[in-house]
Order: C-alpha cells, then structure tokens, then sequence
C-alpha cells in the first residue's frame, strides 16, 4: 500500500548508484542524503512525474537533520523500512519514528533495533549491487544489475553551454579525484594521459568537484577543458554521459559514467574490484593484482618502507601503474562496449 514502505539510501555517490536497481525494485520511498537527491531523480522510477509516484525524503546532516528525518518519517506513518546504510543512526531513525518492521545488517551494533536481521554471511562475494538486491529481496539475484540513468535535457542543455562546441572528434573525460588517498593515481600521470589524448585529436575534459580545482588544473595544463567545480550533478551526468570515454580513479563518479553508458578506464588500488566495480560492458580495469596486499581496502595506505618491487611501499599499487599502461588499455578498445579487460603488471 503506498507509504508502507521507506527504504534507507547509501550516502555516498557511487553506493547510491549501485543501489539502484534494488531500490527500483523494492518499490517504496526513499530516505537519502539531501546532496544526493538530484541523482536519485535521474532514476525514471524517481523522476519528477514518474508513477508511480514515490517519494523522496531528504536527509540532512547532524542531530538536528536526524531529529528532522525522525518526524518526516512518523508523519509518513510507515510500517516496514529497509536500510541498506550500515550506521546505527540509520536504524535509530527508524525505530525512534515508529517504523515497526526494521530490516537490515546488525553492523555498527544496531542489531537490537533491527526486527529482521540480514546475516553478513548472505552477503558474501557478491558485488555491492548485488548485495543490495539481497537486503531487499531476500534472494541471491541471478544476474548482476546494470544500474542505469537518464540525463534530463535541461542537464545536457547546461552541459553544451557549458563544453562549448564539441568538434567532431572523440571526447575523453578524466577525473583525478576521490575521496581517499589510497585510490588516487598521480596527478601528473593523469596530465601525461591528458597530454597523449589530445596529441591523437581527443578533445580532453577534466571533472572534479569543488575541491579538486587545483588538482583539475595540473591535469588539464593546457590541452583540456577543465570544468572541475562548475557541475551540479545532473550536468556532471551530462557531461559523463557525453564522453565516449572516461578515464578515473575507483570512485562515484565512475559508477555515474557507467550508469549514463559511458566506457570507462578505471584505476585501482587499495578498493576491491570484485565488489565494488564498475557495472555493465565496456569498462577497463587496471590494477596491479600481484601485490599480496590488493585489495586492502583501506582509505589510507599502512604500507612504510620498501615495497615489493619499488623503493617506496606506500601506494605502490597505484604507483606501480604508468601512463603507458592506461594508454595501452585505450588502444585495446577501451570505449568499444566489448567487456572488462584487467591489466595485472
């Protein structure tokens, strides 16, 4: 029945995107991160107009935003929630707001407020997708889920305005940020990529948020667009879905590439490729598999003192990836929609 059912979004680009087809599936409204919203609505189950209509609760920071989250989701006199967020804050909201059935992972120990428990055990070796699809459903999907997005004209439109003419040759994006120190590739490697691409007749853009101008700016030199800090996420989407490559680290935007269509060439690092890797065909994975300690997954490399095989353990994962190898990855067809190819050393 409408408003029985609320669902608790990630809170991150990349995971919010990889829930999608299970928060697609559930049906139900959905509870997320106010700064995340304008993507939940390039969904066309949670476009403005969609039906049928679902709402979207936005979620603020802090306790005043949890208190605030606590009475939108009472008035919304819900009786079953699903939380795909592993914080104890996350279910707090639901019990506090009177939702009776809590379903979820007893991570973060929230196990006490949680009516129906997802055992972690029914969730391992599954791509985050899929582990998504789990907590909802219950079963073990028999595919993996292709997230996908449709970029609304007024996106695109601010997009053009904003690229300018396009020229007729091939638009390769490359975003050089994340969240975490662990999956960032050289900058001044993302710059000898940037200088080849536009050497071959690539017109090179470079995206980033707002603070990532100075590390946009290194990359793109002056052979790229830089736009880094001038997209709201629509008009990222847009300019990612207007790409026929995108070269990045592991991070959100890359998941958002994949998900408007686009090819991408991705980095990795410390993140685990098998859980967390890009969706659907045409994606390149390059990682340095042979070091005993990828993934790690950690945020921040351990690693002191000499690596493997370089001077420097720290990062050598990523350091140990050279330009080279990611233009080698782009003259095998990277952006030809044929599959994931990995590059391991």
């Amino acid at each position: 029945m409408p408003g029985d059912l609320l669902i608790r979004a990630p809170n991150h680009l990349g995971d919010l995107v990889m829930a999608l087809p299970a928060l697609e599936a559930a049906g139900g409204d959905v509870l997320v991160a106010r700064w995340l919203v304008p993507v939940l609505e390039l969904s066309p189950a949670f476009a403005p107009g969609a039906e049928p209509a679902r709402r979207i609760l936005p979620l603020d920071r802090g306790a005043r935003g949890l208190a605030e989250a606590v009475r939108a989701v009472r008035s919304g006199g819900y009786r079953r929630g699903i939380l795909l967020t592993p914080s104890f804050s996350s279910a707090l909201i639901f019990a506090l707001a009177g939702v009776r059935e809590r379903r979820g992972t007893p991570t973060d120990g929230r196990g006490f407020l949680l009516t129906e428990v997802v055992p972690p055990s029914e969730l391992a070796g599954l791509h985050r997708s899929e582990r998504y699809l789990r907590i909802v459903t219950g079963e073990r999907p028999s595919t993996r889920p292709v997230p996908r997005l449709v970029v609304p004209e007024a996106a695109a439109v601010r997009w053009r305005a904003l690229m300018g003419p396009r020229g007729e040759g091939r638009l390769v994006g490359i975003f050089p940020g994340s969240n975490a120190p662990s999956r960032r590739w050289e900058p001044d490697r993302f710059a000898a990529v940037a200088r080849a691409m536009a050497g071959q007749g690539a017109r090179v853009v470079v995206f980033g948020g707002g603070g990532e101008r100075e590390l946009a700016a290194q990359v793109a030199g002056d052979v790229a667009l830089n736009v880094a800090g001038r997209t709201d996420l629509p008009t990222l989407a847009a300019g990612l879905a207007d790409c026929d490559l995108l070269i990045t680290n592991d991070s959100g935007p890359m998941h958002l590439a994949a998900a408007v269509g686009t090819p991408t060439i991705s980095l990795w690092g410390a993140g685990d490729r098998a859980e967390t890797g890009p969706l659907g065909s045409g994606h390149r994975v390059l990682v340095r598999a042979d070091l005993p300690c990828v993934p790690c997954v950690r945020n921040h490399c351990p690693r002191r003192g000499r690596g493997y095989l370089l001077e420097d353990a720290e990062r050598e994962c990523l350091r140990l990836i050279e330009a080279k190898d990611v233009l080698a990855a782009v003259d095998a067809g990277g952006g030809d929609r044929r599959g994931i190819a990995i590059v391991e050393g």
